[in-house]
């Protein structure tokens, strides 16, 4: 069987802080890379150990690295590269199911890095379903007839995953505490998280379990056509998105406090 894993690094367990870990020129960010591809790793384990033939990551956090240490991969996992961070890349009908690896939950959710794509985006409606990357995710693999069946991240990126397909296979490896800072939509809390090693035990124990539910879970799928509406937390951002010609502006909404302007795309 043929697995795709798409990975990020927000959901790692140990990684709490966006400047630090999860930009290139942070101090603790080639540690933080190093904690993601452990934890791949143990993923990777896990299916092969469930039944995977093939197993293909793609890493999702920004432009090369992205979010991985090539360096230490498993050797039995192919890495789709030099795709950018604008998607995964090589989707066919012939996987037989998509992993999420350390996923975080949407804007505005109770996370513990939460956001949505970019930190100037408030929310996003996907025709009339608030998402973020893990709904996103699925409904790209589900265009293919792809089920996701795992997900690995902090509990609200479980929460998410488990609302929209409720028979995945979860691995939590932190939880958020109180609320610690806002850096424009991103929400920063205060975390509670496995260490390093158990965390990479609970992913491989419940990727070996998502195996089995390849052939029982449904894709996750959107009926065409399309419509996209995003919320920006400043005028500007929306601005910048009008220069694509099939975005149109609708409107402004009011968020704490502040009007933000809204813009729309249909596909």
């Amino acid at each position: 069987m043929k697995v795709y894993v798409v990975c990020d690094l927000e959901g790692v367990a140990g990684v709490v802080d966006f400047k630090k870990q999860c930009m290139e020129d942070g101090a603790y960010y080639r540690q933080a890379i190093r904690m993601a591809t452990l934890e791949l790793n143990a993923l990777v384990e896990g299916a092969l150990e469930g039944g995977a033939t093939e197993v293909y990551a793609w890493p999702g956090h920004g432009a090369f690295p992205g979010g991985l240490d090539v360096e230490h991969l498993h050797p039995e996992c192919s890495l789709v590269m030099h795709a950018g961070d604008a998607g995964p890349a090589g989707i066919d009908e012939s996987f037989d199911a998509m992993f999420l690896h350390g996923l975080h939950g949407m804007a505005g959710s109770e996370g513990v890095l939460a956001h949505s794509f970019m930190p100037f985006i408030e929310n996003i409606w996907l025709n009339e379903l608030r998402i973020g990357e893990i709904a996103m995710n699925m409904a790209v693999f589900g265009v293919h007839g792809v089920p996701t069946v795992f997900v690995s991240g902090d509990q609200a990126a479980v929460d998410e995953a488990r609302a929209l397909v409720p028979g995945i296979e979860a691995a939590a490896v932190k939880w958020a505490l109180e609320e610690k800072e806002k850096l424009g939509a991103l929400s920063v809390r205060k975390a509670v998280s496995l260490s390093p090693g158990k965390a990479q035990e609970a992913v491989r124990d419940a990727a070996r379990r998502a195996m089995n539910k390849v052939g029982s879970v449904e894709p996750f799928r959107l009926d065409p056509p399309y419509t996209m509406r995003v919320e920006y937390t400043d005028e500007k951002y929306a601005e910048y998105a009008l220069r694509d010609p099939g975005v149109k502006r609708i409107g402004e909404a009011a968020t704490n406090q502040t009007r933000n302007s809204l813009s729309e795309l249909v596909f």
